[in-house]
């Protein structure tokens, strides 16, 4: 199999995945793979059947296993999007969304604006169903276009299921996202560049954005704010190997240099621990930990 896909895709063995996950982990996977288009996905995972695969966005809300027996797929590609006039922004899965939340921005369209400090990609969020600042991307969210079982098809919003930091999708890496429609409204661009300037600002003094992380550990307890409850356990700044729960934002965990994946999860565990000994609640982690 890894020989067929090899004489037929873009694709590199025992591909370092350093560049491709924001904690900067070097890791690696037994195959990584960039389709040029929905037809070579389709093709590719049709070759794969049940083989072990991951798709992956921009690795921002992942921890990577330090070898990935498998193969990873990178949807750069899938990078194009559109408005039409009737405000509808039609967007591949593979396009940054802050990058995107900027540009329709300064077009005048409102709807993704709370997005241009998110790392990640438009299928990674609405896989995460990703959100900050009270609005999340199902929101203005009307249908995605899926590949499922060799065959692609519409799922609009009620079918996605959506709640806080989950779908339907979630879970399984048999729904690919490939591409969404989004319905925005016009508006003021100064204004919109204006708040997005001053979040940015106020993310820059709040967060450590000056390591490799990838946000958010945990999700908030109702009622309560993980970053405060790990704060208040004397918690920041607590290390192991190269991983550091960050001094600046207590639900950040930081790569200060040369970290692992034990690393980072050593920590999670710790966390929860204590959390769960001081406060009686169990935090849910927002990462993924991909095996």
């Amino acid at each position: 199999m890894i020989d067929t896909l090899k004489s037929k895709f873009e694709c590199i063995e025992d591909a370092s995945l350093l560049n491709y996950n924001t904690y900067k982990l070097d890791t690696k996977c037994k195959l990584l793979m960039f389709p040029k288009d929905i037809y070579e996905l389709e093709e590719m995972v049709y070759i794969l059947g049940d083989s072990k695969y991951f798709i992956i966005g921009n690795g921002s809300n992942i921890i990577l296993p330090d070898y990935y027996d498998g193969v990873i797929i990178k949807l750069k590609f899938l990078n194009n999007y559109s408005i039409t006039d009737d405000n509808i922004l039609n967007v591949d899965s593979g396009v940054m969304i802050n990058k995107l939340a900027l540009e329709i921005s300064k077009l005048g369209y409102k709807g993704l604006e709370w997005a241009s400090g998110i790392p990640g990609t438009i299928g990674g969020c609405i896989y995460n169903n990703a959100g900050c600042y009270g609005s999340e991307i199902s929101d203005n969210l009307i249908s995605v276009t899926i590949l499922n079982d060799n065959r692609v098809y519409d799922l609009t919003k009620d079918e996605l299921q959506f709640s806080y930091r989950n779908s339907l999708l979630k879970g399984s890496n048999k729904f690919i996202i490939l591409k969404a429609k989004f319905q925005l409204e016009k508006g003021d661009s100064k204004e919109l560049l204006e708040l997005i300037k001053e979040r940015t600002i106020k993310r820059k003094e709040s967060q450590p954005l000056e390591y490799p992380s990838c946000g958010s550990v945990f999700r908030n307890p109702e009622g309560n704010i993980a970053g405060k409850l790990i704060d208040e356990s004397n918690l920041k700044g607590k290390t192991v190997g190269g991983a550091t729960i960050s001094e600046k934002h207590a639900n950040f965990i930081i790569n200060k240099g040369n970290a692992t994946p034990k690393d980072i999860i050593s920590l999670i565990d710790i966390v929860k621990k204590t959390i769960k000994k001081n406060y009686n609640i169990d935090l849910i982690l927002e990462q993924e930990i991909i095996k």
